[in-house]
């Protein structure tokens, strides 16, 4: 599934361009610039406050922090491919605005209740205005040196990638120029290369671009792909699963009697036990136990392990619905707090199929890299794998996820885990 992408801000690596890095900067900077000005000539006009006043300034700071929270946000999360950040807006800028607000007010710190209205209406205006600035500075596109990995890149999106000619035709609108780096280029592509990094021009490698641009690893590549450095931050997984463990223990006074009315409701349907435990593989490629409160009939792998299809029959009523809104994963929360799982990563599968797929998709044991997740990128991106040939998409998918994990972008799974669970995308 090809997405394309929101804004150029989406091409730039985790290290910006010394352009892309100026015209955030810029944007914010201006952004916090006019909050402050607008905040603070409507305050004079219509409370009548002094700039030194507790009531103004307390409100104020609030205000600004919470557009840097929202600025921030909505740039990290609009580099991910097929994102369009301005849908992210009104989610992101009512988190941080009510926290700023639930602060200022739990804290009993002296705050005008006419400043903070007004601060409610100036920032997302603000936010808004400086999004669309910032996506008209970041138009343009950029020259593909034509060797090695560059003609997928040009099929995904041939408006903003051309293959060069030769070296220095640039067009005029051109911003960036892409290479493999796996490649050795002739020495007048050297040179050229050369030439445009003192003119500061951003770099970056083929393959980066095609990721930022279709969420997904070129799997047939392998020479880049086995050299790269995929071990994640471990600090980040270590911390990511004590958040995780946190969340998973203060909701469990909702989510358990809610699991044990689910239970009761699919022992009412059908005859058989509520949950039902399967081998999967894990982290390492190590097999667990995982949970979930059963939706198909006790007999539906008396003939082995199979995909499930569109109108399965082997699906109950209530089965169907629990597997469209994913509520038949909730059990496996005990999963993640053993540590066999995490809330976001590669879906883990069966133990036939992973013998299966390790025989005919190379690269596949990559994804057990990280342990496996509830929801993933490949989830929410690409759906339901049914067989080899979509298998092998959301491993390129799963692959994206393990060389791209970050806060930013397990928020991005968040978000769109939400939307799936409301549209059923992906649910068989």
């Amino acid at each position: 599934m090809v997405q394309g992408h929101a804004i150029d801000s989406s091409l730039q690596p985790a290290s910006l361009s010394r352009k892309s890095f100026l015209i955030h900067s810029t944007t914010v900077l201006l952004g916090l610039f006019i909050c402050a000005s607008l905040i603070t000539i409507g305050s004079l006009i219509f409370t009548g406050l002094t700039l030194q006043a507790p009531q103004f300034l307390n409100v104020l700071c609030g205000a600004l922090i919470g557009y840097l929270i929202s600025s921030v946000t909505l740039h990290n999360l609009g580099r991910f491919p097929g994102n369009r950040p301005l849908s992210y807006m009104i989610p992101v800028l009512t988190v941080s605005l009510l926290s700023i607000t639930a602060v200022i007010i739990f804290t009993r710190i002296d705050y005008s209740r006419s400043v903070l209205l007004l601060s409610l209406f100036v920032v997302p205006v603000v936010t808004y205005t400086e999004f669309k600035l910032r996506q008209h500075l970041q138009t343009g596109r950029y020259a593909v040196i034509p060797f090695g990995f560059y003609q997928e890149l040009i099929r995904l999106n041939p408006s903003k990638f051309y293959a060069l000619e030769k070296p220095a035709l640039t067009a005029p609108d051109t911003v960036g120029i892409i290479v493999d780096s796996n490649e050795q280029l002739p020495a007048e592509w050297q040179q050229f290369i050369a030439a445009e990094l003192s003119k500061d021009t951003p770099v970056m490698d083929s393959v980066a671009a095609y990721e930022s641009i279709s969420g997904k690893s070129p799997l047939h590549h392998y020479g880049e792909l086995a050299g790269h450095e995929l071990l994640p931050s471990q600090a980040y997984l270590t911390a990511k699963r004590l958040l995780e463990s946190s969340l998973i223990l203060a909701s469990a006074p909702i989510t358990l009697p809610f699991i044990v009315i689910v239970a009761i409701a699919v022992k009412l349907e059908s005859k058989g036990p509520a949950f039902f435990v399967q081998r999967r593989i894990g982290k390492g490629g190590r097999e667990f136990s995982m949970y979930k409160i059963r939706s198909m009939r006790t007999d539906s792998e008396v003939n082995g392990a199979q995909f499930a299809g569109e109108d399965d029959p082997r699906i109950t009523r209530i089965g169907k619905f629990i597997r469209k809104m994913r509520i038949d994963e909730l059990p496996q929360f005990l999963n993640i707090l053993k540590g066999d799982m995490a809330l976001i990563g590669p879906r883990p599968e069966q133990a036939a199929f992973v013998r299966e797929f390790e025989k005919v998709i190379p690269l596949y044991s990559f994804r057990h890299i990280v342990r496996p997740g509830i929801t993933g990128w490949a989830q929410v991106t690409h759906g339901y794998a049914a067989d080899e040939d979509e298998t092998r998409e959301k491993l390129a998918h799963d692959f994206y996820y393990v060389k791209n994990l970050s806060v930013w972008l397990d928020l991005d799974i968040v978000f769109k885990t939400i939307k799936t669970m409301l549209t059923g995308f992906g649910a068989r």
